[in-house]
């Protein structure tokens, strides 16, 4: 997550409304958890935790990550037919299992794993606002908890070569297809002091309040994940700037 994204801060709620089709295409949640594509045969705890050292993970994530809930979560395909029903909607479940990721490290403080994870090609930049909000966390002798925004939708769209250059600028990968993402609050980045108590809240979004976003990438099929979404970019629609450069690509 960027500093600009920040704000996001998603909380993917199960009882999120699915709201009308927009767009060509569309397919709402079921409520089916989904595991993970392929994961790697079983390992024994010592060398689990080995193969998470190796991204970067001082503790082994819980097996629960591996599942996504798309309850109430809509996936609207505005591809033209260039990407399946069934690949947009694999890959709107690998960005729910790679956000997942994100928020365990974010609040377990893995910034580590965050560089190393293999959640995106372009981490530091990718991430900025997850690193930077736990060196400041860390340097404070605090602990972080994130509440994450609630998804409505997911909405694929095709993003024109001509920007290339556009991603390049900002340190991002550009990638043929990303996410718009349909998003409210509530949201929040607490500190927490050593008895896991509340003592300040660095960044509120308010219940109700959109913050949209466009998520750039591609899915990646990793031996201890499974299916994630390399988050490539990420640019913040709710800010005037983006939606100027990006026109209909940050509209609702």
């Amino acid at each position: 997550m960027t500093t600009a994204g920040l704000a996001r801060l998603l909380l993917l709620a199960a009882t999120a409304l699915a709201l009308a089709a927009c767009g060509e295409t569309s397919s709402a949640g079921t409520g089916t958890k989904t595991p993970t594509a392929a994961p790697s045969p079983t390992l024994d705890p010592q060398a689990l935790a080995a193969a998470w050292q190796k991204k970067g993970a001082s503790e082994v994530p819980p097996d629960s990550l591996h599942q996504v809930n798309m309850t109430g979560i809509e996936v609207v395909n505005q591809t033209g037919g260039a990407v399946s029903e069934a690949d947009a909607r694999r890959w709107a479940e690998s960005y729910l299992r790679s956000v997942g990721y994100e928020f365990w490290a974010w609040n377990h403080q893995q910034d580590q794993f965050l560089l190393l994870g293999g959640l995106s090609r372009v981490p530091r930049t990718a991430f900025n606002g997850d690193l930077t909000t736990i060196a400041a966390a860390r340097a404070a002798n605090m602990r972080i908890e994130v509440n994450r925004l609630q998804i409505r939708r997911f909405v694929l769209r095709a993003v024109p070569e001509s920007q290339k250059d556009l991603y390049t600028r900002f340190g991002y990968v550009w990638t043929p297809y990303t996410f718009y993402l349909d998003q409210v609050g509530p949201s929040d980045l607490y500190w927490l002091d050593a008895q896991g108590q509340r003592v300040a809240n660095k960044a509120h979004v308010a219940a109700g309040i959109a913050r949209p976003e466009l998520v750039g990438g591609q899915l990646s099929t990793d031996p201890l994940m499974g299916d994630v979404w390399s988050q490539d970019s990420d640019f913040d629609c709710s800010d005037s700037a983006s939606r100027e450069r990006f026109g209909a690509l940050c509209n609702p």
